[in-house]
């Protein structure tokens, strides 16, 4: 930190860090006891955003203490995510169960929600290791202490994070996420271009964590921006979670069906559970022709609205 103006991107570094450390450090001893899935849902959001923010303001900090950092996160992000994916697919069949009016779908769908849930139970090891090994490695810590050090510089400075600087280079970051998205829209024009979405929704998640973490330095011009980003990374990962479960499904059948062929020397059974099986898949099959609608129809009114140009100009 040389001159006041770097400074200046230093705090906003310091501010949004250390904010989604302590949000993250709320939540692990939750997400270790498995009391709430809503801790571990926090937790890898947290580390999801702390990654964003460690790639963007990764010159404000040393290479080998930011390298080791962002593999800890990074660890803890994986070491939730299975888990997380199945606490969202058990709450679902759990909707699915509750308001289930064809019964004969029932023996399908609550075997797999056992399965579901006996996953769910294998997993909260491999939670718990992720939470000590995060503990462990001391970013938790070292990382506060970071901040710290660059909010008490800055504040005897009488800094201002609302600098020239920090305005261009989030502006530059905004601008290259931006840039980063707009390509997909190619992959709207193709519904069953599965891979490309979820490319997009990887994409629009970075846009929108860029966007958030500019918003001090902005203000208030970028909440419409910010509301259309969310807008459509949402419709893109309820798309891909339709596809995730087309695919789960297909396992889950083919599992089961040679399970009870070895156990009955033939498939009779199965019929029975392949019932909800294929009701599930039909739902979800419906809801992503759905989803994909809406988000194409969104996205031409944003394109309407000139959504994008107007950040541009902005952000110019």
């Amino acid at each position: 930190m040389t001159t006041q103006v770097d400074t200046s991107y230093h705090l906003l570094a310091a501010r949004y860090l250390r904010k989604q450390v302590k949000q993250l450090a709320r939540q692990l001893d939750g997400a270790r006891r498995a009391e709430d899935v809503e801790f571990i849902h926090r937790a890898r959001v947290a580390s999801r955003r702390l990654r964003a923010g460690m790639r963007m303001f990764a010159e404000c900090f040393d290479a080998d203490p930011l390298k080791k950092w962002r593999k800890q996160i990074r660890q803890v992000t994986k070491g939730l995510g299975d888990a997380r994916d199945k606490d969202v697919q058990i709450e679902f069949l759990t909707g699915v169960l509750d308001r289930l009016e064809e019964k004969a779908c029932y023996p399908g769908i609550a075997r797999l929600m056992v399965k579901l849930q006996r996953q769910r139970e294998r997993l909260q090891p491999k939670v718990v290791a992720a939470v000590d090994r995060l503990q462990a490695g001391g970013a938790l810590r070292r990382m506060p202490e970071a901040m710290k050090r660059i909010l008490v510089e800055a504040k005897n400075q009488d800094v201002d994070q609302r600098s020239e600087y920090s305005l261009a280079k989030t502006g530059g970051h905004i601008r290259d996420r931006l840039e980063a998205m707009l390509p997909h829209e190619e992959s709207l024009a193709d519904p069953a271009a599965r891979e490309r979405h979820h490319a997009m929704r990887i994409a629009a998640k970075r846009f929108r964590y860029t966007l958030e973490i500019s918003m001090p330095v902005h203000g208030k011009s970028l909440d419409e921006s910010i509301a259309a980003a969310k807008d459509v990374q949402t419709l893109l990962g309820k798309i891909h979670d339709c596809d995730v479960w087309m695919d789960n499904l297909d396992a889950f059948a083919a599992k089961e069906e040679r399970r009870i062929r070895k156990l009955y020397g033939h498939a009779g059974p199965f019929v029975s559970l392949n019932v909800g099986i294929e009701y599930l898949r039909e739902d979800r099959h419906r809801y992503r022709d759905r989803t994909f609608g809406q988000l194409v129809a969104y996205w031409e009114e944003l394109k309407r609205r000139r959504q994008w140009e107007k950040l541009k100009a902005l952000i110019a």
